[in-house]
């Protein structure tokens, strides 16, 4: 699972902030005199990726909020290099709120937030368990309902996809820890990915740690952070086995209702949704089946089914729906995503709070302010397309 050079990732983010043309083939690096200033802001100028998308009014809208809500983001920054919230969150929510940074154009060591950045790098690094997961706490031996053990697979695929995504953009020091942090993570998710002997239903998918012993083992929200965490860490130059991808996408084309068009959340609970549906899609852009009949009939639902800002509702949760309905409206085009992703941002814009931060869910207050804010960032940077893992 050793990356090969990393060199072209960070050129190719570079190349993508400045409005340079990128390369769909490696050739020469460009001259010192052509890579852009090491303070890796959006620029004015719309490159070939957002034209179209947005107005630039819009655009500037966006850009406004996304620098209001990583001011506070910032401040609240622990000397760590954590983003505070419960200890069980982490180090998910520090990986969120860097790649909300990142998600501007900011880099770990560069900029205005750099060295702050390389702190959050590091905080995730040492929340390393000996077996690989990327979790600050142990999980109960015993699965337990919003403990440890259900928040261990996203920390840890999270934050997986967050060292991927910086592979390649820290000093060579970092860059080594990085590496190995990566191949154990990744080593640990082959691991822990259910085999066909274990369950033919949830065969692919990833659980919780440990499994939950109910009506499911897995399900389509788990799944999805850990597929793309090895697709970051695939596009970084690890090595992730073609059969371990299969299978993920397996479970997840098991997951399509064909009835409605849209995508379940686990094969006990019948019935799209919004979220889930916006995570099929992105899954399907992620795994190059652009083509598939199901990214059609899911598009059509979530235009049927748009994505509604609730806070009253208890258990739901708003700002994960808004971040991957937003993924999957930029990964399904036009006419898509003018229909799908204006309202989104309106309704974003409006409910963000005077000091830059946004309000939590229902069902996200556990996780703090912090997530909420991260992912609200995520949602708004997604037309900028600055991510790697999320560029159309």
């Amino acid at each position: 699972m050793h990356p090969k050079t990393p060199i072209r990732r960070l050129t190719t983010l570079l190349l993508a902030i400045s409005g340079l043309p990128v390369s769909s083939t490696w050739g020469a690096p460009p001259s010192s005199t052509s890579l852009p200033k090491l303070v890796l802001q959006a620029t004015d100028d719309r490159d070939d990726r957002q034209a179209g998308l947005l107005t630039g009014e819009q655009f500037d809208a966006i850009e406004q909020s996304m620098n209001r809500a990583l001011a506070q983001l910032d401040r609240s920054q622990r000397s760590d290099g954590s983003y505070p919230a419960v200890a069980r969150a982490q180090p998910a929510i520090t990986g969120l709120c860097t790649m909300a940074f990142m998600s501007r154009g900011h880099l770990p060591g560069r900029g205005p937030y750099g060295d702050r950045l390389l702190r959050a790098v590091d905080y995730v690094m040492a929340c390393q368990q000996p077996n690989g997961l990327l979790a600050q706490i142990e999980p109960e031996f015993e699965y337990a309902f919003k403990g440890a053990s259900h928040t261990a697979p996203y920390n840890h695929s999270i934050a997986g996809l967050m060292l991927a995504e910086v592979y390649g953009m820290v000093d060579a020091t970092r860059e080594d820890r990085v590496r190995a942090a990566l191949t154990r993570a990744l080593e640990y998710s082959v691991a822990t990915q259910i085999p066909r002997s274990q369950s033919q239903l949830e065969a692919g998918g990833w659980g919780y740690t440990p499994p939950k012993e109910d009506d499911h083992l897995t399900d389509l929200s788990v799944v999805s952070w850990q597929i793309m965490f090895l697709r970051a860490a695939k596009n970084a130059g690890f090595t992730v086995p073609l059969q371990t991808i299969d299978n993920a996408m397996a479970y997840v084309e098991r997951r399509h209702d064909a009835k409605s068009g849209g995508f379940e959340y686990t094969s006990t609970q019948p019935g799209a949704r919004v979220s889930m549906t916006g995570v099929g899609i992105v899954m399907f852009a992620l795994g190059g089946r652009h083509d598939a009949d199901q990214l059609k009939t899911a598009g059509e639902w979530l235009n049927q089914n748009p994505w509604k800002y609730d806070p009253a509702v208890d258990g739901d949760s708003t700002e994960y729906d808004a971040y991957y309905v937003s993924q999957a409206a930029l990964q399904l085009g036009q006419p898509y995503w003018s229909r799908i992703y204006p309202p989104i941002l309106t309704k974003v814009l409006s409910i963000q709070r005077p000091n830059g931060s946004w309000p939590p869910s229902p069902h996200a207050r556990m996780f703090g302010e912090n997530y909420t804010t991260a992912m609200y960032v995520l949602t708004l940077g997604a037309p900028l397309q600055l991510l790697p893992i999320y560029q159309r």
